[in-house]
């Protein structure tokens, strides 16, 4: 496969999986990010993309994150985080706190049987704190093995693609009999191109309108324009948290410019910025290689399984604890174990927009503490 067929397979892709889910009930139930997910994992696995093309789709995957966060951000009201804050601030501080417990635990079970143990677990808090770009930065700080790094990875996506459908299907319901409903503000949340389900065609009805287009097409340069002015602010940043503080200027930028109304009023914003974000999830999906699995790693996939299954429930112990509602609980969950770009598309799982903004910010959170705690610890337990 060249890289102009692949490329074009990463972008045209979602329009089957929008269609797939429109069409199909059946579908609709996992969403389009969850089938983006396996979708990639096949096209990964098929040995029809070469690793060669690592770097390609190293660059495309940190692309559209950056584009797609602007566009998801320019229709948030930002009146509602005062509401949101202070038990969102409860919940984040849980959910560090049990992923910094379960990974802890888990050194002590997993490491006769994992080469360098404290590597891994410095690792595993950096990336189920912040993301993989942590995990990546603390194993070169670390001076860990790659292979490991590789492991780490694989498995990784395969754990979080059944806990992510978990979460977008049956999370809900389930804790729902646990922890108090999310109560909404009385002024619901504005999103100008708010809709009840974004899986499907159907949500980009009206985009070839020309009053439709064009201000959408503002709006995307305007996301690029946001992303060149953060990459220029990146200089100022420590060396490690370069990335963290990237991110962190595209999602103050796009917010300052989410309180100008002519730009918060531009149609079809959040959709767009949900396509990017599915690309985004074809080309992880595809990054993954399982041709490296071997039964002597089972001990990691099970270590994995464990901080994030485990950290899940300390948390979820926590929120009941403390009555934080089930849809808080949830996105913090998703904000710490799959970063920000995850936040929209459970929000719109779970029918509830209003937690959007709460949720970038606490991924915001875990890219910034990732790599100071993941380093941190692994040191300590060494």
């Amino acid at each position: 496969m060249g890289v102009f067929i692949l490329i074009l397979f990463y972008i045209l892709a979602p329009l089957g999986l929008l269609f797939l889910c429109q069409k199909s009930k059946f579908f609709n139930k996992f969403g389009t990010v969850a089938l983006a997910y396996i979708l990639g994992i096949i096209a990964g696995n098929s040995g029809l993309i070469s690793p060669n093309f690592k770097p390609m789709q190293d660059t495309m995957s940190s692309v559209t994150i950056a584009l797609a966060l602007p566009l998801l951000l320019f229709s948030i009201n930002l009146k509602q985080w005062s509401r949101l804050a202070y038990k969102t601030g409860l919940a984040v501080f849980f959910g560090i706190l049990s992923v910094l417990l379960v990974a802890t635990a888990g050194f002590f079970i997993f490491r006769d049987k994992i080469d360098d143990c404290w590597q891994v677990t410095g690792m595993m808090v950096g990336v189920y704190m912040g993301g993989t770009p942590n995990m990546a930065a603390i194993m070169k700080a670390l001076n860990g093995n790659p292979d490991t790094f590789i492991l780490l990875n694989a498995y990784d996506i395969l754990i979080c693609m059944f806990y992510f459908i978990f979460l977008i299907t049956y999370a809900q319901k389930f804790l729902g009999k646990i922890l108090p409903p999310f109560k909404p503000a009385a002024e619901k949340v504005h999103l100008s191109n708010q809709i009840d389900d974004f899986d499907g065609l159907g949500a980009f009805s009206g985009l070839g309108k020309k009053q439709i287009f064009l201000p959408l097409l503002s709006g995307v340069l305007l996301s690029a324009a946001i992303v060149g002015a953060a990459m220029l602010l990146q200089p100022l940043f420590p060396a490690d948290y370069k990335l963290a503080g990237v991110i962190l200027s595209i999602t103050a930028l796009s917010i300052v410019f989410s309180l100008v109304p002519r730009i918060n009023k531009i149609q079809k914003t959040f959709q767009s910025g949900m396509y990017l974000i599915i690309i985004f999830c074809i080309v992880v999906g595809s990054m993954a290689d399982f041709s490296t699995f071997t039964l002597h790693s089972f001990y990691i996939a099970a270590y994995i399984a464990m901080v994030v299954l485990g950290s899940f429930t300390l948390q979820v112990i926590f929120s009941k604890i403390f009555k934080i509602d089930t849809d808080t609980t949830i996105i913090t969950s998703t904000a710490l174990i799959y970063s920000s770009p995850f936040v929209p598309t459970v929000a719109n799982a779970l029918k509830n927009k209003e937690i959007i903004l709460s949720g970038i910010t606490i991924g915001i959170i875990g890219y910034a503490l990732g790599n100071f705690l993941g380093i941190s610890l692994a040191y300590f337990l060494r």
